[in-house]
């Protein structure tokens, strides 16, 4: 494949890059509309519910660098179709076993495969569009208007056809995401895997401050490798990754909120699966908006210290949700939180990508997963068990201080790591 000018990336490539993010990057958001609201059916408690939903995290907090790897090896296009048709598969099935058990199986295959192929959508930022913010914010964009239309559409096809006709739309929607992926160049991962660099982290010279990081040998075998979870876990030395990693993890006290508990307070102050549906819409269409802001902010302001500021708004809004009444005031609250995460994850996107070559690319965004999807598994079990103890309205701000707090603490390590500098990257 001939090498993309880094400037002006060709209109056929970002246009296929993102139509893949349109449809994998909404998965997680529309069952978390349709999900909690299936396991109250089913006649579940809070800690059920917890342990329902962190269920979908398991194997992608165990395989997500195995899929990252598969990524790097194959290239995204080929692995994106066949999880593709695995996720869709998976979600289809789930009107059929309305069983505790059966569903904590299926939510841990549908997760890993839902959550390969977004992996892929993100990686093909580094692998094709150069990691530039502006490219990030444009498949942030993307992601974000699929996660306003897919909500809305789920929610209301919940209310007013029934769980089972939900869950086929899901099916549906996941299989689009696969099939998207036919409009991605072919020779992607053959590339990655014959490219001369293939044994250096980074495809340009490595900020002062990085370590260096050592890839695994090109290998094409579809098994995990003990060599690629260690190369892996070597880019935490770098202190970019090492920012964006930590930052996913305190991100998830808010996003685990939201996929958990956000739709069964909704429920329980009188909201029916359609409204929730278009709040969490909304969300997602006040990010798509700011996402696509990114490009001037980080030309006037430092990238590490907008990603905190977008954090902290993301995390506080969310948390105060108890404190609201009404559909406006709710509407105003999660469109703040929209806006905070339209700005942090394609900083987050950006700042890792530029980190590692085109080769790591796959293994870098599975990192992140990994961290991203197992604090997505400890909030909302914690919140749970605190729902239990002190009942939902306090769990929701207990979380929010701890992610704040943390946060602060993270700002300090910034503020003193020399690797940082004040002003925005030229």
């Amino acid at each position: 494949m001939t090498r993309i000018d880094e400037d002006r990336k060709p209109v056929a490539v970002q246009a296929a890059v993102y139509a893949v993010a349109f449809f994998t990057g909404s998965p997680f958001i529309m069952l978390s509309v349709i999900m909690p609201l299936w396991a109250l059916e089913l006649g579940s408690g809070p800690l059920v519910i917890g342990l329902i939903i962190s269920s979908r995290q398991i194997l992608v907090i165990t395989m997500a660098v195995h899929g990252g790897a598969l990524l790097d090896r194959f290239g995204p296009r080929i692995v994106i179709i066949l999880m593709g048709c695995i996720g869709a598969a998976t979600m289809a099935l789930f009107p059929f076993f309305p069983f505790v058990a059966v569903i904590v199986v299926l939510q841990m295959i549908s997760g890993f495969a839902e959550t390969t192929t977004w992996i892929g959508a993100q990686a093909l930022v580094g692998r094709l569009l150069g990691g530039r913010p502006v490219y990030a914010g444009r498949l942030t964009a993307s992601a974000r208007i699929g996660s306003f239309i897919g909500p809305l559409a789920t929610g209301l096809t919940w209310q007013y056809l029934g769980s089972d006709i939900a869950f086929w739309l899901m099916a549906a929607w996941i299989f689009m995401g696969g099939l998207t992926a036919l409009l991605l160049p072919r020779d992607d991962g053959a590339l990655a895997a014959e490219s001369p660099s293939a044994e250096s982290p980074a495809a340009a010279p490595p900020p002062p401050a990085a370590h260096p990081v050592s890839a695994p040998r090109p290998r094409r075998s579809i098994l995990p490798s003990l060599a690629d979870y260690a190369a892996t876990f070597r880019l935490l030395l770098l202190p970019t990754v090492a920012l964006v990693i930590a930052v996913t993890f305190l991100r998830q006290t808010g996003s685990g909120i939201q996929a958990s508990f956000y739709g069964v307070w909704l429920k329980e102050i009188g909201f029916e699966a359609g409204a929730i549906g278009l709040l969490l819409g909304i969300a997602n269409a006040a990010s798509a908006v700011s996402a696509l802001t990114i490009g001037p902010l980080t030309r006037r302001f430092a990238e590490h210290w907008l990603l905190i500021a977008a954090t902290a708004l993301a995390i506080a809004a969310i948390a105060v949700t108890p404190l609201l009444g009404g559909f406006i005031a709710l509407a105003l609250m999660i469109s703040l939180r929209g806006v905070g995460q339209g700005l942090n994850f394609p900083l987050m996107l950006a700042i890792a990508s530029r980190a590692v070559g085109p080769h790591m690319q796959g293994r870098v965004v599975a990192l992140r997963i990994t961290f991203n999807r197992l604090g997505g598994a400890i909030v909302p079990f914690a919140m749970g068990v605190l729902a239990e103890i002190v009942g939902l309205d306090n769990a929701f701000f207990i979380i929010g201080i701890a992610g704040l707090v943390l946060l602060g603490l993270l700002s300090v390590w910034i503020a003193r790591a020399p690797e940082f500098e004040n002003g925005p990257r030229r």
